[in-house]
């Protein structure tokens, strides 16, 4: 997992250095990417409230998972992307053993020549699934991932709380445990900090390999 490792962080650093070097058309995109997945989802969260609502469901239980999947979703979204990247290079190291394995039991069925031609052509397959795996899957995954980290996370540490959490994410959240509106500070940290979890566990998953 070692090589494979390689290509997470090769992938994570290009999604940080395009986020840092403000290159053209892609300056801001993984920022974009959040505000866009918190919108919908809090757009979704609202037409559910509305249709829960008319059929009896609890308005307040509604605007709370609306608010928590809000502020969570940048975060969740780098993890899963990582969790993809991952499980890609798993998935080369089974395959590549999968095509050995049918290459060598094909000495059991064939000429030991087809069977070694057959051999050949499995090992063959199985390098070609180890070899273009990171590069072409496992890093653009990881590459995305770093992209939304790199634009979402500075927002967390500035003073610039509202940039960070949306007003109706925390507003959301206040309706549902107060039962009236407000955006108070202690509940905008609360939001930030549930914000940071998810890019927390991706960091680690990063560094674990």
């Amino acid at each position: 997992m070692r090589g494979g490792r390689l290509w997470l962080v090769v992938g994570a650093a290009l999604g940080v250095a395009i986020a840092l070097g403000h290159l053209p058309y892609l300056a801001g995109a993984g920022r974009s990417l959040a505000n866009t997945a918190e919108r919908l989802v809090m757009s979704g969260a609202n037409r559910i409230i509305h249709s829960g609502a008319d059929h009896g469901a609890p308005r307040r239980v509604l605007l709370g998972v609306g608010a928590v999947l809000a502020v969570a979703l940048p975060g969740l979204t780098a993890l899963l992307l990582l969790v993809a990247a991952r499980a890609s290079l798993r998935l080369r190291a089974l395959i590549a053993l999968g095509m050995v394995a049918l290459g060598a039991s094909s000495y059991a069925y064939q000429t030991k020549g087809a069977a070694t031609g057959v051999l050949l052509l499995a090992l063959l397959i199985a390098g070609i699934a180890v070899a273009v795996t990171g590069p072409l899957v496992a890093a653009p995954l990881a590459m995305g991932a770093g992209l939304i980290g790199a634009e979402f996370l500075p927002t967390l540490v500035t003073s610039r709380l509202g940039s960070a959490v949306s007003q109706s994410s925390v507003n959301a959240m206040h309706l549902a445990i107060y039962n009236r509106p407000g955006t108070p500070a202690v509940l905008q940290i609360a939001l930030l900090l549930l914000a940071a979890v998810p890019f927390a566990f991706a960091a680690r998953l990063l560094i674990s390999g």
